[in-house]
């Protein structure tokens, strides 16, 4: 399989983002040394936790694939000059097979990287420009994955960057973007459960409760007065 260089990452790139941004020029550069949440002022970070690619140990020569390739970009436009910057770092992976512990870089397909770029264009669309993109692209696998993730043998978790619980993985749109959902926050009050509800709130409900209740004895008691006196 032809490995695809960082040339053909940035021509497929290009073409994405002139689509969307014609009226910006965009460049994509690879930055190994790229720190996760260390953004300098004005930029924006996108995390792709899943993206497909495969691997060779260059001691044993062990082959395997993964679908959860780890690709951190940090991205940052300027709208005066109509120009934006991309740095982008990907993690490896070490050969679980031989003793050599040799951090293998990813080998990605055409297809792989065309999805990687299309999320990456809609992040930038998303943090840079401010708008919001409904839908960005599944993880295809190509070809045969074996086993789960190995993530003693994976860069990313073991840079505590890749830690995500299984219930938690999703596929598609990169980490750290917020995303409206029906959750306990989102919910209106009348969909909480009652135990959910604030300790204070109840306190309030409860002494209103009595405050009425004795409001309501003062009435009995003086109409039962007022009455008496009229039959008198």
């Amino acid at each position: 399989m032809k490995k695809l260089n960082m040339d053909s990452w940035r021509e497929m790139f290009y073409e994405k983002i002139e689509e969307v941004k014609p009226q910006d020029h965009w460049d994509l550069k690879m930055h190994q040394n790229l720190d996760y949440n260390d953004l300098g002022p004005g930029w924006k970070q996108s995390l792709q936790e899943h993206a497909f690619a495969s691997f060779q140990c260059s001691w044993c020569q062990h082959f395997w694939s993964s679908v959860q390739v780890v690709i951190l970009f940090h991205m940052y436009l300027d709208q005066h000059r109509r120009k934006g910057w991309v740095k982008m770092r990907v993690f490896r992976q070490e050969c679980y097979e031989c003793s050599e512990g040799k951090l293998e870089e990813p080998n990605f397909k055409e297809e792989s990287v065309q999805r990687v770029l299309e999320n990456l264009v809609i992040s930038i669309r998303e943090k840079c420009y401010g708008e919001y993109v409904a839908q960005l692209s599944e993880v295809t696998v190509i070809g045969r994955h074996y086993g789960p993730h190995r993530s003693d043998h994976c860069e990313a978790c073991r840079l505590g960057i890749h830690q995500r619980p299984k219930h938690m993985m999703h596929y598609g749109r990169p980490k750290d973007t917020v995303y409206h959902g029906t959750s306990k926050d989102t919910m209106s009050p009348v969909q909480l459960p009652s135990h959910d509800l604030p300790q204070d709130t109840i306190c309030c409900d409860f002494k209103l409760c009595c405050i009425f209740c004795i409001i309501c004895i003062f009435i009995f008691i003086y109409m039962s007065s007022w009455i008496l006196k009229l039959f008198k």
